[in-house]
């Protein structure tokens, strides 16, 4: 037995950074990324997207053909039951994309990827494209970081830039404020000479993530964005104290 959907989405409208259409039953359904699960209504159905929202997208399967997993959890993770009526079964992809509309769709991010702040979803992989726009930063890695106090995790960028001269802080605030919605702008930016990668060329995220902002564990230059400030400042123990300790109201 096997997972038997594969989305086929095809780009025959030639629609800018879109995965296109696909002519198989698919449905891409509202997520929790902070619970990491699928939304369900009243009924313990799952709920359709509007167009222009991001959703996790998932394929019909039979449920008499569908690899089971020897763990249970994993199975659940990966096949879905009774998502819009009773006894159905759909296949988790991972993939978390926006309905365009038209039954096209857009590529956001996969899950693990997309962290939750201010009650909004925010795509790493869609900061990550804005923040290596940026004329000082040769490559960069966005993911969520906990602040205590607050819901969700805020946003950090771990970066490698490009040259020697030194990192415009004011200049980058700029940057990001006119060209990343207020709520996805990153609280903390840590400068890296090298990134840790893995087989595939993929940034190790899960050491950065642990890592934080801990400025026990960090040794780069790290800097954040302080509440109702318009720049970035160096993270000192002083600051990074203050912060643990619940004295800035994110």
């Amino acid at each position: 037995a096997t997972e038997a959907f594969i989305p086929n989405f095809a780009n025959i409208f030639n629609l800018d950074k879109t995965v296109g259409f696909c002519s198989r039953p698919y449905a891409i359904v509202k997520y929790d990324v902070e619970k990491d699960e699928p939304i369900r209504d009243k009924n313990n159905h799952m709920i359709i997207v509007e167009p222009g929202e991001i959703g996790l997208l998932i394929g019909p399967v039979d449920p008499d053909s569908f690899y089971m997993y020897k763990d249970e959890e994993a199975t659940k993770k990966k096949a879905f039951r009774n998502v819009f009526v009773d006894g159905d079964m759909w296949v988790n992809t991972g993939d978390l994309l926006r309905d365009i509309g038209f039954r096209h769709a857009m590529f956001a991010d996969r899950l693990g990827d997309t962290y939750r702040w201010k009650g909004e979803n925010v795509s790493t992989e869609e900061m990550e494209i804005i923040i290596n726009s940026y004329d000082q930063i040769e490559y960069s890695s966005a993911y969520g970081v906990l602040i205590p106090g607050t819901e969700g995790r805020a946003g950090m960028i771990s970066a490698i830039k490009k040259g020697d001269e030194n990192f415009d802080l004011d200049k980058f605030y700029k940057f990001v404020n006119e060209k990343i919605p207020s709520y996805a702008i990153p609280i903390f930016i840590r400068i890296k000479k090298e990134f840790a990668t893995t087989a595939t060329d993929k940034v190790q995220k899960t050491k950065l993530k642990q890592e934080s902002y801990n400025i026990n564990d960090v040794h780069d230059p790290t800097y954040v964005l302080l509440p109702k400030s318009s720049t970035y400042v160096p993270l000192t123990k002083e600051i990074y104290d203050g912060i643990m300790a619940g004295e800035y109201r994110y």
